[in-house]
C-alpha cells in the first residue's frame, strides 16, 4: 500500500466517523434518544474502528495520524466549531474526558501490544461492547443502585458488563492464545471480574483508560499461567487488594476510595515486582490520610486526584520504556518516593513551622534511603542506571519541602501540584538518561 493510499485511508477513517456522529446527534435530537444511548453508539463505533487500526495500514505512521487527528477531533467537538457532532458525545449531564481518555489507550496499548494480538483486541473489546452494555443495561433496567464518585451505578449493569466481559474474554483467549480450556476459563474468569471492579469505581471517564490498561497488564503479566511465577502474582496481587482496603479504611476514607486504592494497587503488582510497588503503595497511604485530613470540604472524585495523578506517571512510564529501550522502574520509585514525601509534607498536623520543615526532612530521607534499598533489589536491564542517588535525593527533596517553603502554592489543586512536582522530574531524568547513554546498554 503506497503512503497517498495510507493518506488517504487515514483521513477517510477520521471524517466518516465525524460524518456518523453528526447523522447519530441529528437522529437522537429528532428521536429524543436517552442521551446515553448516541453516546454509547459513538463509543462502539470508535474502539470498532480502533481495533483492526494494526492490519489496516503496512506502516505504523498513519495509525498515529488516525489518533492525533482523533484527538484533535474530540478537542474540537467541546467548542462551538463541531458543537453539532459533539452532541452525540457530549449530551449527558456528568463532565467526562473519557473520548479523549480513549483515544490514549489505543495509542499505548498499539504501542506496547508487539506482537501479540490479544493484549490489543481483548483490552479493546472490552472497553467497547463491555462498557456500552452495562450503560445501556443500567439505564434501562437498573433498580438497585451503589456509590460512586461519579454519583451512582447500577448492580444491574455491572452484571451486564460482568457478563459480557466473560464472554469476550473467552472468545479472545480461545481464538488469539494457545491456552488449555481449563486455564482460559479461569483466565476469562478473573479477567471479567477485575474489570467490573475496575469499571465500577471509575469516574470521569477514566474507565476508557483505566479498562483497557488494566486488562492489558493482567494479560501481559499472567499470560500463559498458572506456571508457578504467573500463579505467585496472581496471589500476590490478590492478596494486596484486601489489605490495601484495610489500610485505606484504616486511615479514615471512605469505602469508595479504599476500594479504587485497592484497584490502583493491583494494576500496580500486575505491572512491577511486589518491592516496586512499595513506594507507590506509600503514595496511596500518603493520600488516604491527607484526604482525611482535609475533611468535607472535598467530595470523593476531587480526593481521587493523586490517583489519577499516580495512574497518568505509571503509564507515561511504561510507554517511555518502548523507545527507551530500557527499564524505567528505578526512575519511578524516585517519582513515586518524591510524591510520598510531598504528601506527607503537605498532611503534617498543625506545629510550628520549624517543627513541621524538620518533620518533612526526615520524611524525605526515609523515603530516599526506603528508594535507595528497594533500587539495589533489581537486577540486569532493571538494574542499567547506577550513580542516580544525587538527583534521587535532590527530587525527593525539592518536592517534599515545597509545601513547607511555599505553602500558599498547595493551598489549591495540592494533589495534582505536588504529583507533577514528583513525577515530571523523575521522568525528565529517565529520558535524559536514555538519550545520553542509548538505553540498557551503557
Amino acid at each position: 500500500m503506497s503512503i497517498v493510499w495510507q493518506l488517504a485511508l487515514a483521513l477517510g477513517l477520521i471524517l466518516g466517523l465525524l460524518t456518523i456522529m453528526s447523522l447519530l446527534s441529528r437522529a437522537a435530537r429528532k428521536g429524543d434518544w436517552h442521551p446515553e444511548l448516541a453516546r454509547k453508539i459513538v463509543h462502539v463505533l470508535a474502539s470498532g474502528l480502533a481495533i483492526p487500526l494494526p492490519w489496516l495500514f503496512v506502516d505504523d505512521w498513519p495509525v498515529w495520524l488516525v489518533l492525533g487527528l482523533a484527538v484533535a477531533a474530540m478537542m474540537a467537538m467541546r467548542t462551538p466549531l463541531l458543537a453539532g457532532p459533539g452532541r452525540a458525545l457530549h449530551s449527558v449531564a456528568r463532565k467526562s474526558w473519557g473520548d479523549v481518555l480513549l483515544v490514549v489507550s489505543v495509542g499505548l496499548l498499539f504501542l506496547l501490544q508487539g506482537m501479540h494480538p490479544v493484549l490489543y483486541v481483548l483490552p479493546l473489546a472490552v472497553v467497547a461492547l463491555g462498557d456500552a452494555a452495562a450503560a445501556l443495561a443500567g439505564s434501562a433496567y437498573g433498580r438497585n443502585f451503589y456509590l460512586t464518585p461519579d454519583g451512582h451505578k447500577s448492580v444491574e449493569g455491572s452484571t451486564m458488563f460482568l457478563l459480557v466481559t466473560l464472554i469476550l474474554a473467552m472468545i479472545c483467549l480461545l481464538l488469539l492464545t494457545e491456552m488449555g480450556r481449563g486455564e482460559l476459563i479461569l483466565a476469562a474468569f478473573c479477567i471479567a471480574v477485575f474489570a467490573t471492579v475496575i469499571e465500577a469505581d471509575s469516574w470521569a471517564g477514566l474507565d476508557n483508560l483505566f479498562l483497557p490498561m488494566g486488562v492489558y497488564l493482567f494479560l501481559v503479566n499472567f499470560y500463559g499461567w498458572p506456571d508457578s511465577g504467573g500463579l505467585t502474582r496472581l496471589v500476590a496481587a490478590a492478596v494486596a487488594m484486601p489489605l490495601a482496603y484495610g489500610l485505606s479504611r484504616a486511615a479514615g476514607t471512605t469505602g469508595q476510595i479504599a476500594r479504587i486504592h485497592a484497584v490502583a494497587l493491583f494494576m500496580i503488582l500486575c505491572a512491577v515486582h511486589v518491592w516496586n510497588a512499595v513506594l507507590p503503595g506509600l503514595v496511596l497511604l500518603a493520600h488516604a490520610r491527607l484526604s482525611v485530613r482535609q475533611g468535607d470540604g472535598q467530595t470523593d472524585r476531587d480526593a481521587l486526584n493523586v490517583v489519577t495523578g499516580l495512574a497518568a506517571v505509571s503509564f507515561a512510564f511504561l510507554a517511555i520504556d518502548v523507545p527507551c529501550g530500557a527499564s524505567g522502574i528505578s526512575f519511578y520509585g524516585i517519582g513515586c518516593a518524591a510524591i510520598a514525601a510531598g504528601l506527607v509534607s503537605h498532611g503534617l498536623p498543625e506545629m510550628s513551622r520549624l517543627l513541621r520543615l524538620g518533620a518533612a526532612l526526615a520524611a524525605c530521607a526515609t523515603l530516599w534511603l526506603l528508594w535507595f534499598v528497594l533500587r539495589d533489589l533489581n537486577t540486569g536491564s532493571m538494574a542499567w542506571h547506577p550513580g542516580q542517588e544525587a538527583p534521587a535525593a535532590v527530587l525527593i527533596l525539592l518536592a517534599g519541602l515545597s509545601p513547607q517553603v511555599w505553602p500558599a502554592l498547595f493551598r489549591r489543586g495540592a494533589e495534582i501540584r505536588i504529583t507533577a512536582l514528583g513525577a515530571l522530574p523523575a521522568l525528565c531524568l529517565y529520558g535524559g538518561n536514555c538519550l545520553l547513554n542509548g538505553g540498557a546498554g551503557s
